[in-house]
């Protein structure tokens, strides 16, 4: 397994990945909306998805050929790499449980890893910025699909996206007992210093589900039940 690589909260490195990864995809929020009012976002919404997959590809090709693939750290299956392939499912086909898990789960890790950066591949400029380029994604992207592309939580999508999580947990534990990693720090907590994070393996994992429990609540109330108030409506615009 690789040694991790922690930036700190504060630092340069820090600021300017954020700075620089949340002005682009909000960049991209804006020119959605705008497209939006004459009725051609859908074309921006074919570019990105054909940019997003492009990117994965890419990644994984560059891992291969500098000697950074292992099967302990290099699965798409940590939850930014689950969350990534939502994205790109939302982004092909409009996937309704992809949209519902990406807004009300992923948006939760996103913020976190923002946070409490930690590189799983050690440091090198590729690994950094797409790192930012990813986690801003998938922070940016799922407000994109409902503000830009009009998809909308369905009621009580905050359990199915909770018990998919859980089963996604469970299966990536078994990934995890079987090839002896720790995708979705299920078996030791994240490097990166996070006040969410109290305790080691297993305590570490009910905090985890504790505050995703409640990220997930607040984000449903917030888009669910307050924005429709301000002439958003509650139904899925197809």
């Amino acid at each position: 397994m690789h040694e991790h690589f922690t930036i700190a909260i504060g630092s340069d490195l820090w600021w300017r990945g954020l700075i620089v990864a949340s002005v682009f995809w909000m960049s991209i929020m804006i020119l959605g909306l705008f497209l939006r009012k004459q009725n051609s976002e859908f074309k921006l919404t074919r570019i990105l998805f054909w940019a997003l997959l492009f990117r994965e590809i890419f990644y994984h090709i560059w891992l291969l050929q500098s000697g950074n693939f292992t099967l302990q750290d290099s699965l798409p299956i940590h939850l930014c790499g689950i969350s990534y392939f939502f994205l790109l499912l939302v982004f092909y086909n409009r996937s309704q449980i992809a949209f519902e898990f990406l807004l009300l789960l992923s948006v939760a890790g996103a913020i976190q890893s923002l946070i409490t950066p930690e590189l799983t591949h050690g440091y090198s400029s590729i690994l950094y910025i797409d790192y930012y380029f990813v986690h801003a994604a998938l922070l940016y992207l799922p407000m994109y699909c409902f503000f830009v592309m009009g998809m909308r939580l369905r009621p009580k999508s905050w359990l199915t996206s909770f018990m998919n999580g859980i089963i996604i947990l469970v299966i990536v534990g078994g990934i995890n007992y079987i090839l002896k990693s720790n995708y979705i720090y299920l078996c030791e907590p994240p490097k990166a210093k996070n006040p969410f994070i109290i305790g080691g393996f297993p305590y570490h994992i009910f905090g985890f589900l504790s505050i995703g429990f409640l990220h997930i609540l607040f984000i449903y109330f917030i888009f669910y039940h307050i924005i429709p108030k301000y002439g958003i409506p509650k139904k899925i615009q197809l």
